[in-house]
């Protein structure tokens, strides 16, 4: 069943998956975060979990007890020399949960989801647009691999 479960998920999911995996342990740490929610993986949506409206993941911090969300997008590239990182109907619901909680953008670019070349953190108030100018996102950069810290996370 494994196997015909893996045959049967699109490649943008796997590709999402891995990316949120990378985001999970390398990037939003349990030492600084507790994991509150995770949207399902594609096998579970199948019946379609209401929740995975939501963006990927609810975390509190640790350290400034708050609580906030991260939508983790992954590209390899940009189109119309724009990183598009999502629609209109996403975005618009990424604006609404951002009124009662944050919503950050975790964005990813490279050719390995697991391994990206570039990380940016983009608060949502500072990614309003389906898509960003990449010299827009390089302006939020953060290092590859490293922990993301309640002040990188608040302090921009």
């Amino acid at each position: 069943q494994a196997m015909i479960d893996e045959a049967n998920t699109p490649e943008s999911f796997k590709i999402g998956e891995k990316f949120e995996n990378y985001v999970r342990e390398f990037l939003f740490i349990d030492n600084y975060y507790k994991i509150i929610e995770r949207t399902h993986n594609y096998k579970t949506n199948k019946d379609y979990v209401q929740s995975s409206m939501k963006p990927d993941f609810k975390f509190f911090d640790k350290l400034t007890k708050r609580e906030f969300y991260v939508e983790a997008k992954f590209r390899t590239g940009t189109y119309q020399n724009k990183i598009v990182w999502c629609n209109e109907n996403q975005l618009k619901r990424y604006l609404e949960f951002n009124k009662e909680t944050p919503v950050f953008l975790i964005l990813g670019m490279g050719d390995k989801p697991d391994y990206p070349d570039f990380l940016s953190l983009i608060p949502l108030t500072q990614a309003k647009y389906t898509g960003l100018f990449p010299s827009h996102a390089e302006k939020f950069e953060i290092k590859i691999d490293n922990p993301v810290s309640s002040k990188i996370l608040w302090g921009r």
